[in-house]
């Protein structure tokens, strides 16, 4: 029997997009001959020291999920540890962390809202503090900033204790806005609270207020009324690059030299009814899209896609591209370049690598594309994007 050395992963108990962080972190473990040894909830001192004793890791990366909790590195000892969403303020600066980054999800946020027509804007922040939620209201103002117009910013986080007194001063915060308003919430959750909110003050979705959040929860977004638009995180991205972190940890140990500090950015904007004015919502293109979002970097064919419509391809397309505006490959095509860009941006692995990671069977195609698509080569574009 071969003898595969060990991780630990800390998953918390947030179960946002919880498979595909987890599936990020096993595509890279795969690589480098590991067991994935999840363990749910974030440990004490007690049970990390009797959880070494029983599986004999090489290293572990505890899944924070956003939350307000804080982790002290100096409890792992020795054990090569990588710190997943953890708010990065409240970790020693030698300390190996990957989080997401909350500002390019407001920046995407406010490119898609800027987008809906509306002659005023909002941002609806957790009702908690937290560091992602303060850097998706520092985001959003400063992009909305730049292309000179302004931001409301719900200040009724006070009212949280109570859900009661929330919902209240939500209704009257959304009544107030200046109509059409597009509006940005922190996450899915708070999404969800706004649309209740505008439905309780008789604002109408999305004609009066377009709303988007964040996370792209399945389970939330399809099931508010109207079906909710979401920025998607690229959580699978954030679990490689904790995997990649702790390898190359574990390989240099006191040697390790590169960043220890890394980020992954939002893959995409999802959207649906709460933003798009559809003369009537498509399942099936809802449906396509979800497909896209979530294998675009698979070798996905749009003819795998159109082929899940209940008409002819040629009906299909008609379907996608009135519901759109691009074509099924066109959408494709913005999937695998927004990768291709977050892992060069990233730098973390060589280009020749990363058609794996992408949709492509090989190098040689991702580099035509790219080149086709920016006008730059990877390597010149990930040159640009390093001094920026």
């Amino acid at each position: 029997m071969i003898r595969m050395d060990t991780i630990l992963y800390f998953q918390s108990q947030s179960k946002t997009n919880a498979a595909e962080k987890l599936g990020g972190v096993q595509d890279v473990a795969a690589k480098c001959g590991w067991l994935v040894q999840t363990v749910p909830g974030l440990p004490s001192p007690k049970r990390l020291r009797a959880l070494e004793d029983f599986w004999r890791p090489v290293g572990a990366i505890v899944e924070c999920g956003g939350t307000a909790v804080t982790v002290s590195p100096a409890m792992f000892g020795n054990l090569p540890v990588v710190f997943f969403d953890h708010d990065p303020s409240c970790l020693p600066k030698n300390a190996f962390c990957v989080t997401h980054d909350s500002a390019a999800t407001a920046r995407m946020a406010a490119r898609e809202l800027m987008r809906s027509g509306a002659t005023s804007f909002a941002y609806v922040p957790y009702p908690e503090r937290r560091f992602w939620s303060d850097e998706r209201e520092r985001g959003v103002v400063s992009a909305l900033s730049l292309n000179g117009r302004a931001c409301r910013v719900f200040s009724g986080r006070g009212s949280a204790a109570d859900p009661t007194r929330y919902q209240r001063a939500l209704r009257a915060f959304v009544a107030e806005l200046s109509k059409p308003c597009a509006l940005f919430a922190a996450n899915d959750a708070v999404a969800t609270e706004v649309l209740s909110a505008a439905l309780f003050a008789d604002v109408k979705v999305p004609d009066d207020l377009a709303v988007i959040g964040v996370d792209d929860a399945h389970d939330i977004c399809e099931h508010t009324t109207p079906t909710l638009s979401s920025v998607k995180p690229d959580f699978r991205r954030g679990g490689e690059l904790a995997a990649l972190l702790l390898a190359a940890r574990i390989r240099d140990r006191e040697r390790f030299r590169g960043s220890r500090r890394r980020t992954f950015g939002p893959l995409m904007v999802v959207p649906r009814a709460s933003t798009r004015k559809l003369a009537a919502h498509d399942p099936a293109v809802s449906e396509a899209l979800d497909l896209i979002r979530r294998k675009a970097c698979s070798g996905l064919t749009a003819a795998r896609v159109l082929g899940r419509f209940p008409c002819s391809r040629r009906q299909a397309e008609m379907r996608f591209r009135k519901a759109t505006g691009h074509s099924v490959l066109d959408e494709i095509h913005d999937v695998q370049l927004a990768r291709a860009k977050d892992l060069l941006r990233e730098g973390t692995m060589p280009i020749k690598a990363l058609s794996d990671f992408c949709g492509f069977e090989n190098p040689n195609s991702l580099r035509k594309f790219f080149k086709a698509q920016t006008g730059k080569t990877m390597s010149e574009w990930r040159g640009g994007a390093k001094s920026k």
